[in-house]
């Protein structure tokens, strides 16, 4: 099971990088959500401090006074900056989900990598996808719910106790009971999209009752595979952060490289994106392909 594992990464590596060109793709809507974030943030910050001295003494420290009092000037711009977060969460959600029916379609199908038919997969695929990423939804909520009201409940069983070591612990539970719960939906919603389209149906509940069989059928190497490719982009953030931190704030310049390194790791964790799908194609088509039994004379 092992070497199975290794050869599919290896493969879906080898396909990720043959189909490096998508990643400029992603990379360029990625910039452009960033981009209007930041903007309206950035006038704000070059109207308070372009003709003023404090932009220096703000680049050798932080002055908490300075900042409540461009919050106070700029709170109506910053009371609007939650419904524009949330706005830009949702079309990214929506173009990634097309951009995810463009990636399963030309990993499904490698003769067919061009940018027309990564375009054609996004358009066959979006409107199946979207209720399958509806219904993920669904359970996030759920989960965060549940995840609350354990919360609640052991504040209330531990409110007239002095046992704080347990208390930790079954917070600790708490928490890797979340994060667990949600890799298993994305799992789920994963799959859910590569068997709607590896077998070109457009039945939601059925094709997700099909990936939870596939899963149930093949949980370790699903799993296992699933949580190497989690590994792969876990350890890239943690050599970023060590890196980031070696890198000085000034001379001004020296922003450059840590704005480079960003960068760098923006593109990573896109590669990782694509390194999960073109694996989940892979292990789908291959472990619930039919055994033919050849017929010998």
């Amino acid at each position: 099971m092992i070497q199975y594992i290794k050869n599919t990464i290896l493969y879906g590596t080898r396909s990720v990088f043959h189909n490096f060109k998508i990643v400029f793709l992603f990379w360029f809507f990625n910039a452009i959500s960033a981009l209007v974030l930041t903007v309206p943030i950035l006038n704000n910050l070059m109207e308070n401090l372009g003709t003023s001295l404090a932009s220096d003494r703000l680049a050798r420290e932080f002055d908490y006074i300075w900042y409540v009092q461009f919050r106070y000037i700029y709170q109506s711009n910053f009371d609007q900056l939650p419904f524009s977060i949330y706005t830009v969460v949702g079309i990214y959600t929506l173009i990634q989900t097309f951009f995810l029916g463009g990636l399963i379609a030309i990993f499904h199908t490698p003769e067919k990598n061009h940018i027309v038919d990564f375009f054609y997969g996004g358009v066959k695929y979006f409107f199946r996808f979207i209720k399958v990423t509806l219904v993920s939804l669904l359970f996030y909520l759920a989960a965060f719910f549940v995840n609350d009201y354990m919360g609640e409940l052991i504040h209330y069983m531990f409110r007239d106790s002095e046992n704080v070591r347990l208390e930790f612990v079954l917070f600790g539970l708490r928490y890797a009971l979340l994060i667990f719960f949600i890799g298993v939906v994305s799992i789920i919603s994963d799959y859910s999209k590569v068997a709607l389209a590896v077998n070109d149906r457009t039945k939601i509940f059925k094709e997700m009752y099909t990936a939870i069989l596939f899963i149930k059928n093949n949980f370790s190497k699903v799993f296992i595979t699933f949580l190497i490719v989690a590994i792969i982009g876990a350890f890239g953030v943690a050599v970023y952060n060590i890196l980031g931190k070696e890198i000085p704030r000034t001379p001004y310049y020296l922003l450059l490289i840590s704005f480079i390194l960003q960068q760098m790791l923006i593109i990573f964790r896109l590669l990782v994106r694509m390194l999960f799908c073109v694996t989940e194609v892979n292990l789908f088509k291959d472990l619930s392909a039919d055994i033919i039994q050849a017929e010998i004379r």
